[in-house]
């Protein structure tokens, strides 16, 4: 095993990270449609072959993340295949123990200690430098590089992140929370257990730039950050601007 083998993170699909990225897609994109989509029609979404794109779909539904269909046909032929989404956190077995755990932790949490977000912003914080592989010595690797990096290391743990650069600002926008419920009730527990997992990959990537806001549930699923530069004094949180009450 090499140093950095402990640090892969499994998509939830393969056991591997490798297909992590293309896969979130995928499921956005089936979670958003209105209606089933068949092989093809992903395909031309994903812009990948519809070979592959039925190999990914029937990954999803073995995983327990996406449904297959047979739809019926008025005229003679093959009956058309097609395919909904789930989101991992709601319909998968297994998922689902993780999710009840992190719901009863979260609350015991939050109950216990109402000052935990600053703790546990530094829990994430650790963890997110633990889960990332730092360049290579004498490497240099520029800001584009390490979102890049970041976003591939957010969408293999299911948070669908997209970086946003506009005038004056850059925006981390992540399309999915892998813990919606225990976030919703809890921002200050789980946001900024996440939030500090972002930092500390940046910082141990060498970034110049930090998650210093987060907006959680801004729309349902969907939180936005914003990126500038490292704070002067001691990294204890970032600052939450939360648009619900807990329970």
């Amino acid at each position: 095993m090499t140093p950095t083998d402990h640090r892969s993170v499994p998509d939830g699909t393969t056991g591997r990270d490798a297909q992590g990225g293309r896969r979130t897609h995928i499921i956005q994109i089936l979670r958003d449609s209105r209606e089933p989509l068949s092989v093809q029609e992903v395909a031309d979404k994903v812009s990948i072959h519809i070979n592959t794109a039925r190999f990914h779909l029937e990954s999803l539904v073995e995983a327990g993340l996406a449904d297959r269909q047979t739809e019926a046909r008025s005229v003679p032929g093959r009956p058309k295949v097609v395919y909904s989404g789930t989101l991992p956190n709601q319909t998968h077995e297994r998922a689902m123990g993780y999710r009840l755990l992190s719901e009863m932790l979260t609350t015991a949490i939050a109950k216990s200690w109402p000052e935990a977000g600053t703790w546990l912003y530094q829990v994430g914080h650790e963890w997110g430098r633990y889960l990332t592989s730092r360049p290579a010595p004498f490497e240099d690797i520029n800001e584009a590089e390490i979102s890049g990096r970041l976003v591939d290391k957010l969408d293999a743990l299911w948070f669908a992140p997209e970086v946003m650069d506009e005038p004056g600002a850059t925006s981390l926008l992540l399309h999915n929370c892998p813990f919606y419920d225990s976030a919703r009730r809890f921002p200050d527990v789980v946001c900024q257990l996440h939030a500090g997992m972002v930092n500390g990959s940046l910082e141990e990537m060498g970034s110049g730039q930090r998650l210093n806001e987060l907006t959680p549930q801004t729309e349902h699923h969907r939180c936005i950050g914003t990126l500038g530069p490292t704070p002067a004094g001691p990294e204890t949180s970032v600052t939450l601007h939360t648009q619900t009450e807990p329970d």
